[in-house]
């Protein structure tokens, strides 16, 4: 588990990074949403690699910190991450995906799901 210290500097680094590309992920969520391919876009933020849908920015060209996958719920029910049994409870947790950004962020010490709006005043 990470210490207080480590999870703000954690989320500052995170919500710097999102800043630059916030529109390029909203922009691929609304293609996720509108070409039908899931109702439930999951995008993964990371620093070490991870096997866990499509990159979309790479953190190495744009020289930042976190690099992001664009995923779906599908997936994370098909690999596990998500266990059917846990589905409602996420469903229940769910935020408009049209307003705001479904993040799995992966940390060196653990993993979970955030959710932030597109827009500072939502």
């Amino acid at each position: 588990m990470l210490n207080l210290k480590e999870q703000e500097e954690t989320l500052k680094s995170l919500r710097q990074n999102l800043k630059i590309y916030m529109e390029s992920i909203r922009e691929v969520s609304e293609e996720i949403l509108n070409g039908k391919v899931s109702k439930y876009p999951v995008f993964v933020a990371y620093r070490e690699e991870v096997n866990i849908g499509k990159q979309i920015i790479d953190k190495e060209e744009l020289a930042l910190e976190w690099s992001i996958n664009a995923s779906t719920l599908e997936e994370f029910l098909r690999r596990e991450i998500i266990m059917q049994d846990k589905l409602d409870v996420f469903k229940k947790s769910w935020k408009d995906p049209v307003t705001h950004l479904c993040l799995f962020t992966v940390l060196e010490k653990g993993a979970g799901f955030i959710y932030i709006p597109y827009n500072a005043d939502e």
